[in-house]
């Protein structure tokens, strides 16, 4: 596989390898269930917003989290903060941008004092050095916001090997492609000589800007799983 992808990198001209963050670098099922569940219970409480039983269920189900778990797709694993505060606006009208700002820093806050929950997918100081050895531009492009993408980046200690970091605060969340544009722009490089690297169907949709889309994923030889992958692993260790 590792000869196999450099190959691929060497005929299509690929100069830009840009990732997402949570699921592709780092494994979420250890991170964002419990801060997510915290959180959520300060925000219902801070806006006095008084949900039966009934809307928190709903909420909760809306979100995509269910009782031990965050659900693939959903709205917390590959949406924005601002997408789950939208949500819970249609319960009881907030602030939504007040509320954005508390939720940011809440998870950055989170994630430092609790370094032992950043577990990255494999051994990714090595797999990202290897590749900027090798020349590549690395990037990150994230639905998540600039204080937790930047306190995870730091725990981890890979924030150093990446040339450009673009978060929901910078850009429109993917699919949008105003980040494919910055990264454009700042490094004279064209989308077909990018590819995107990431492990939900917002990342493939976003990936089809690019020359190609590599899928991080727990069932790589599914079929029906990201059907637009170029390479299908579970980490990109097995890249590197």
């Amino acid at each position: 596989m590792k000869q196999e992808f450099l190959n691929y990198l060497t005929e299509t001209n690929i100069k830009v390898l840009i990732f997402d963050k949570d699921g592709t670098l780092t494994d979420t099922s250890t991170l964002w269930f419990e801060p997510t569940i915290l959180v959520l219970n300060e925000l219902v409480n801070r806006n006095e917003m008084n949900l039966t039983n009934a809307e928190h269920d709903e909420l909760f189900d809306r979100l995509g989290i269910t009782e031990t778990d965050i659900i693939e797709n959903s709205v917390i694993a590959s949406g924005t903060v601002r997408d789950m505060l939208e949500v819970l606006n249609e319960f009881r009208p907030i602030d939504i941008e007040e509320n954005y700002d508390f939720v940011v820093h809440y998870f950055a806050d989170y994630i430092l004092k609790h370094p032992e929950k950043i577990q990255t997918l494999g051994n990714v100081k090595r797999d990202l050095g290897y590749l900027k050895e090798k020349g590549y531009i690395i990037a990150l492009v994230t639905n998540d916001s600039v204080f937790p993408t930047q306190a995870v980046l730091e725990v981890a200690g890979i924030k150093e090997f990446f040339d450009f970091i673009g978060t929901t605060d910078e850009f429109p969340s993917k699919p949008a492609t105003d980040s494919l544009h910055a990264i454009q722009n700042r490094f004279g490089v064209p989308f077909n000589e990018m590819i995107y690297i990431g492990d939900s169907t917002v990342d493939e949709e976003f990936a089809k800007n690019t020359a190609g889309f590599i899928a991080v994923t727990s069932e790589p030889f599914n079929p029906k799983v990201l059907l637009s992958a170029i390479f299908k692993v579970k980490s990109i260790e097995e890249l590197c």
